[in-house]
């Protein structure tokens, strides 16, 4: 890296994000827990991954792996060497037995391993989606289901791992937002790092993606994106640095997209200079699917495999342009070197250790279990009312101030209102102790958002919870004691949505759904109904409930050549078919099983493939046609064909045979590229559209709580094409609505992947984020709703109120190009700049626990910071302490004509109601006098910079009444910015103020530190 201070000692870029527990760290300083991460081997960092070098046995290795890969490419041919860089087929290299060399096997994989065939006869464990992951601001955990993910990749065959996805959210409106974890680079990197450590601890590669700038779904093949210097460096490429640096990954994807006119598959500067030259990477650079265009180009910016195969710009093109003299034989043979080491790294080269050796992988990780434990610490807890009595303060208000530290370098115990309050007391008398109100940082109780006509004390009363004091007990954790009747609302509730779309799909072999983990989890004596209110989806979920099925793959002439059990009524295979089938001999595929209905009636079907249908159902054939593809999109024509809906009279319990018949009109692009998709989708009778809402409000008016969950649809979160709006589809707003009118205990569970407009989240009791929540969405559900567990997650992302909040909604390229003309304002950057912008509905770092914590103390030194802080609250807990760093304030001048690029912050002063007594700036060249700049004279203008922004983050623990302490570096990047003009990173000098929040605008402590 280049380094604007070359006689300033060389310190860890990377903040520490150690999980730390009752005064564990208390007397480690930042230098001794950074050399600490050096002599940890993997089993011993369980609480330090934050900054940690390299692996010290793959380090060991480093020379032996240099010298087998030099013998295995001596022994190399020019055609042989090109082979070695073009995908055999869809998801493999070609193995070279000769040398020792193995066929390296790769798998999409952000929250499971799909393995070669992409089918359910192979099941996969099916995690949270990624922004779940980084909801937990939990390096450590990512790290765990990294060691999970590398267990299935060695299950399935498979050697690298075609993720994470670590680009941005620059906007809400992407459409693949759920596969990426946040909008801040370093919450991002951190998270990032934490996975490619995990997987790569268990053997297996990864391939960090998309690298760089693809940001959004809309054009992406084509798109070039427009970024200036300064944010491509502080923002898109900061995640990749950070993992890069941290977790030196023996992969990296490169992006279909151009940046600044060079699609990235070709982009020297990006590629060579950049990530090779300025970060050292090491490892192999593998193209996004069909992403490589032209031969000499991509080689020579440094695009080492072209996938997928077999026909591709390398193999038998790059050998053409040896010989022609268009590209030097020695510059094919670095590409291949980086093949070879790959292949070393994975144990797919004979005569060399791999990188990890089989007894030091990792122990067993229980799938379903790691599955679980991610989903409920995920959870976000945006709004949690109290049940009877005073209203509290849970949403966030207004950006307030943290009580200032006495000294620049020494701390003070937190000033605000005593948390240990009369219902602590009260409730940690009562069995279970799970009754715990979450903490109102500054003391002060919000006005309530009450809808008309509703009267507290019926909330009190609905369950028998008796207020406390000024206050009473929040609905939330559920008080399954005095609860008689909960019911259960939404299509997503019976029909979970788990999972994102795309190459994030995976076929699990269960998954739990809200309303059974719920059922299974309440005691027999509470009665738990069903309503499915307002279906948000479009099309026709797939066959699953009553089924029984499976997939016969047959000639010509209906022959059997392979039968595969059915997770649902999808049958999906890409790249590779089942075993004794192949595009030569298969003629045609039979979905056929049996169905029991549950429900007499009217129940609908629906088919879906490009090709030849025929659906028979007891007997009689419902639909009998040839489908053709609509849309120019390959992508989304395979993934989401066209359906055709139809419907059957059928018994309640009456079984019948069911037979969906498919000819495909194509089996992929080529050999080696074999494709197959098509479905057959159920619905049981339902009501018309207002019958169901009524039915559901009827459910909740008789019930003691009312558990409404409400969804995206695949279509309107998936790879492929980015979002219009952030409304939740169908007439899922008018339902929760209705139910919270009829029952003021209505907790809302969202279920979607990214934001979404939350236009009666002031309405109802309280509002729980589940993301896309992974296999065990109901078990985990019912973890936190019961009080089993708290839900740990803070949002990794800003939740505007509205899209027309949002300060960056442009994801459509005008003639070809996407400016970001924005800079480096994205996210919580962007909201803080200007004063003019609505607040969110929720910042980032937001979040409720189930007990309170008081911030007791905050020492800074320009190298470190260290919070204290104390669970107050009856029940063990977890916090995330966030620390933010802010340029020092400065008076604006009133009325001033023209105002200066400057970005708007708040004083530490107090504030009243909310609101700052008078306006500050925050400018980027910090300090009381000139002296404190890194400028010499005459000063040239002083770049803008966010009024604050996350320079760390520690994941801490304690008990009741326990206190904890957290030890987080502050690393010099921190206080540095892309000096566009120079090329390099600048020192900007002068003094900051250090923050110990529990999120954005909830900063409890602060500090100043003089960089210098």
């Amino acid at each position: 890296m280049t380094d604007a201070q070359p006689d300033r000692p060389s310190r860890d870029t990377a903040p520490v994000h150690a999980s730390t527990r009752a005064d564990a760290h208390a007397e480690m300083h930042a230098d001794d827990h950074t050399e600490a991460y050096g002599e940890m081997h993997p089993g011993d960092h369980a609480e330090a991954y934050g900054g940690m070098h390299p692996d010290e046995h793959e380090e060991a290795l480093a020379g032996e792996h240099a010298a087998a890969v030099e013998r295995a490419l001596t022994a190399l041919d020019l055609d042989t060497k090109v082979r070695l860089l073009s995908g055999q087929d869809m998801w493999t290299l070609p193995a070279v037995p000769e040398i020792g060399l193995r066929s390296l096997v790769m798998s999409d994989g952000p929250i499971g391993v799909r393995g070669q065939e992409w089918s359910a006869e192979d099941p996969s464990v099916a995690l949270p989606s990624p922004t779940a992951l980084a909801a937990t601001w939990d390096p450590e955990l990512a790290r765990r289901a990294g060691h999970l993910l590398a267990q299935e990749a060695r299950r399935k065959g498979v050697h690298v791992l075609l993720a994470p996805t670590v680009n941005l959210h620059r906007s809400p409106l992407g459409g693949r937002h759920f596969e990426c974890y946040s909008e801040d680079p370093l919450l991002t990197g951190a998270i990032g790092t934490g996975y490619v450590r995990g997987v790569q601890e268990g053997g297996v590669a990864t391939t960090v993606k998309h690298f760089v700038g693809n940001d959004a779904e809309t054009d992406r093949l084509t798109v070039d994106n427009r970024i200036a210097p300064r944010p491509l460096r502080e923002l898109y490429l900061a995640p990749f640095e950070h993992i890069v640096t941290h977790a030196r990954p023996w992969g990296i994807m490169t992006a279909y997209n151009q940046v600044n006119g060079s699609t990235m598959t070709e982009h020297r500067y990006l590629v060579q200079e950049v990530l090779r030259g300025e970060w050292g990477f090491d490892g192999c650079n593998v193209s996004d699917w069909t992403a490589a265009r032209d031969t000499v180009r991509a080689l020579r910016g440094g695009l080492d495999v072209a996938m997928p195969g077999p026909r591709t710009v390398y193999g038998a093109p790059l050998a053409e342009a040896v010989r022609a003299g268009e590209v030097a034989e020695c510059e094919v043979d670095d590409a291949v070197r980086r093949v070879l080491l790959l292949a070393a790294r994975t144990g797919c080269l004979a005569g060399v250790p791999a990188a990890v050796a089989p007894a030091d992988v990792p122990q067993y990780v229980d799938g379903p279990a790691m599955a679980r434990e991610i989903a409920r610490r995920a959870f976000v807890l945006l709004r949690n009312e109290p049940v009877g009595g005073e209203p509290l303060a849970d949403a966030p208000v207004a950006d307030k101030p943290a009580t200032q530290a006495s000294g620049t370098h020494t701390s003070a115990a937190h000033t605000s209102a005593t948390q240990a309050s009369a219902i602590h007391a009260s409730v940690a008398e009562e069995p279970g102790a799970h009754e715990a109100a979450a903490h109102d940082p500054e003391g002060r109780e919000a006005a309530a958002h009450e809808p008309e006509g509703r009267g507290t004390a019926v909330i009190g009363e609905a369950v028998g919870a008796q207020p406390v004091g000024d206050a009473a007990r929040r609905v939330l954790p559920l008080d399954v004691t005095t609860i008689r009747s909960l019911a259960v609302i939404g299509a997503t509730a019976r029909d979970a949505r788990v999972l994102g779309g795309g190459s994030a799909t995976v076929f699990p072999d269960r998954i739990v759904a809200p309303l059974d983990g719920l059922r299974a989890a309440l005691p027999d004596d509470v009665e738990v109904t069903f309503a499915v209110g307002a279906d948000p989806r479009t099309r026709i979920p797939h066959a699953r409930a009553g089924f029984t099925l499976h997939a016969r793959y047959l000639d010509s002439n209906g022959n059997l050549l392979a039968e595969t059990p059915q997770f649902d009524g999808k049958v999906q295979v890409m790249g590779r078919f089942p075993a004794g089938v192949t595009r030569h001999n298969l003629s045609a595929v039979e979905l056929t099983g049996t169905y029991t209905p549950h429900l007499g009636g009217a129940h609908t079907f629906a088919v879906a493939g490009t090709g030849a249908l025929r659906l028979t159902v007891g007997g009689t054939v419902l639909f009998d046609d040839t489908v053709t593809p609509e849309g120019s999109d390959p992508f989304e024509a395979f993934m989401n064909p066209v359906e055709q809906k139809l419907t059957a009279e059928l018994a309640a319990g009456e079984q019948v045979d069911v037979t969906l018949r498919f000819v495909p009109r194509s089996l992929g692009p080529g050999e080696g590229l074999d494709a197959l998709n098509f479905t057959l989708g159920h619905n049981a009778p339902q009501l018309d559209a207002d019958a169901e809402i009524e039915e559901a409000v009827r459910a909740a008016a008789a019930a003691d709580v009312a558990v409404v969950v409400v969804a995206t649809t695949e279509e309107v979160e998936s790879e492929g094409y980015d979002r219009s709006d952030l409304r939740l589809p169908g007439r899922q707003d008018e339902l929760v609505t209705r139910v919270a009118a009829v029952n003021p205990r209505t907790v809302v569970v969202v279920n979607s992947g990214s934001p979404v407009e939350l236009p009666w989240r002031e309405q109802v009791a309280a509002v729980l984020l589940s993301w896309f929540p992974g296999q065990e969405a109901g078990a985990a559900l019912a973890d936190v709703l019961l009080g089993i567990h708290e839900p740990g997650g803070r949002l990794p992302t800003t939740w505007p109120a509205r899209l027309d909040d949002a300060p960056v909604t442009t994801v459509t390229p005008t003639n070809g190009q996407l400016a970001y003309s924005e800079g480096p304002f994205i996210g919580y950057r962007a909201w803080q700049r200007s004063a003019s912008l609505p607040a969110p509905a929720y910042p980032f770092g937001h979040g409720l626990g189930y007990t309170d914590w008081e911030y007791e103390s905050l020492d800074t030194t320009p190298d470190s910071v260290r919070v204290r802080l104390r669970n107050t609250g009856p029940r063990p807990g977890r916090e995330i302490i966030q620390i933010y760093l802010a340029p020092a304030l400065t008076p604006t001048t009133p009325n001033s004509a023209e105002p200066a690029p400057t970005a708007t912050a708040h004083a530490t002063s107090p504030t009243l109601n909310g609101t700052d007594p008078a306006p500050y700036t925050a400018t980027s060249e910090p300090g009381p006098a000139p002296t404190a700049t890194a400028d010499a004279t005459p000063k040239a203008p002083a770049p803008e910079r966010p009024a604050r922004w996350l320079v760390g983050f520690a994941v801490v623990e304690a008990g009741p009444g326990e206190s904890t302490e957290a030890e987080i570096p502050l690393p010099d990047r921190a206080f540095e910015i892309w000096d566009e003009e120079a090329g390099h990173w600048r020192r900007i000098k002068g003094v900051y103020t250090v923050e110990a929040a529990h999120s954005l605008t909830d900063r409890r402590l602060t500090a100043e530190v003089t960089a210098t």
